[in-house]
């Protein structure tokens, strides 16, 4: 029986260590080209003892403007989701604390939008932001990853809001503090690892978005992949630039991930199985 369960155990092991060996290469071969010299990317067999080339990274900040590529992305993936988490939170505070009528098919029909595919509203989008004149605009773009991202945080915090018994509005309430009182001074503390997780989805989302990025914007406010797809095309494919570009966009949030991983977990399991 003892022999019967380490054998099991070690089978569980291998098994786990060859998912995190295919999980981990993709990551590892695209950061690894970003280093070669161009003239070893494509040896066979591969190279994987080399010294490090930094040129190619450097190039596309110094020649390539990709300082102002990785801001754009910066700004436009944190503007969207703080103004997704603000109205979600209130959204989300009215559908779970009123009776409104047909609360749940709201909240259903909210979610539903997120299911539909971006490219579906890209031609309305384009003719709205083009009247507005916020096409290549950061304000345009933000608001363009708005209407997907504010469905989703509605449906996620409502997860973490029902969690939380009705009695602590109550209790506020008689203490004193106002409704909205109740939402900022107490709610939202109290789900604050909620709001990590749901951001960082919406993070995550908005920092890999090209459809909405490709399609209303052209160079001042293009975000990190719209540049990346530029480098491989019929007639040209600069495999140096697109792994340097690739891990220049990959490791920032790669980086959020790790240290978000709690949050995240916690998203996937308690929040988005709520409602």
């Amino acid at each position: 029986m003892q022999a019967m369960r380490h054998i099991n155990r070690t089978i569980a092991y291998v098994i786990l260590i060859a998912a995190s060996i295919i999980a981990i290469f993709p990551v590892y071969w695209l950061i690894s080209s970003a280093l070669k010299p161009a003239k070893d990317i494509w040896t066979i067999p591969p190279s994987f003892l080399f010294r490090p080339d930094f040129s190619h990274v450097l190039l596309l900040f110094k020649e390539r403007g990709f300082l102002k590529y990785l801001s754009n992305s910066l700004m436009v993936s944190f503007g969207s989701t703080c103004i997704s988490l603000f109205l979600g939170s209130l959204a989300a505070y009215a559908l779970t604390r009123y009776p409104i009528k047909g609360g749940k098919h709201i909240a259903f029909w909210m979610i539903s939008l997120r299911m539909m595919p971006p490219i579906v509203i890209i031609l309305p989008l384009y003719i709205f932001f083009t009247r507005l004149r916020l096409i290549d605009t950061h304000l345009g773009l933000i608001f363009a990853h708005i209407t997907l991202n504010l469905p989703f945080a509605v449906w996620m915090l409502m997860g973490f809001f029902k969690e939380i018994p009705r009695e602590l509005d109550e209790a506020a309430l008689i203490d004193g503090c106002s409704t909205i009182g109740v939402l900022f001074r107490i709610l939202l503390p109290v789900v604050a690892g909620g709001l990590a997780a749901t951001a960082v989805f919406c993070i995550l989302w908005s920092w890999n978005d090209f459809i909405f990025a490709f399609s209303l914007t052209s160079t001042q406010s293009a975000t990190l992949p719209v540049p990346i797809s530029g480098f491989l095309g019929d007639y040209i494919w600069e495999w140096s630039s697109f792994y340097a570009g690739g891990s220049i966009a990959a490791v920032p949030i790669m980086l959020l991930a790790l240290f978000a991983q709690k949050y995240l977990v916690r998203g996937m399991t308690f929040g988005a199985l709520s409602g």
